[in-house]
Parts: structure tokens; sequence; C-alpha cells
């Protein structure tokens, strides 16, 4: 349990990386969303990093 609790963590750690370099590009979060999977939440969480 803890070895796959771990993978799901790195994955979206990854994930979250990822979208970060995508609104440095400038691109909106509609598409980050739809290609990432993340909540406009999360990825407003990040615009504000």
């Amino acid at each position: 349990i803890g070895e796959e609790r771990g993978k799901r963590i790195g994955e979206k750690k990854a994930i979250m990386k990822v979208a970060l370099s995508m609104i440095q590009k400038g691109i909106d979060n509609e598409t980050i969303a739809e290609l990432t999977e993340l909540t406009q939440g999360e990825i407003e969480q990040l615009r504000r990093q």
C-alpha cells in the first residue's frame, strides 16, 4: 500500500512540474486541465506560486 501511494505522489509531482512549465509558456488553464487532468483549483494554485 505504501509503495503504491508513493508512486501516485511521484506521478502527481511530475504532472505539477509539467503544468508549471505550461503556465510559464502562457498556456491557458483549460488546455492545461485537459492535458494534465489537474483541476482548475490546482492550476490556480500553481499560478500563485
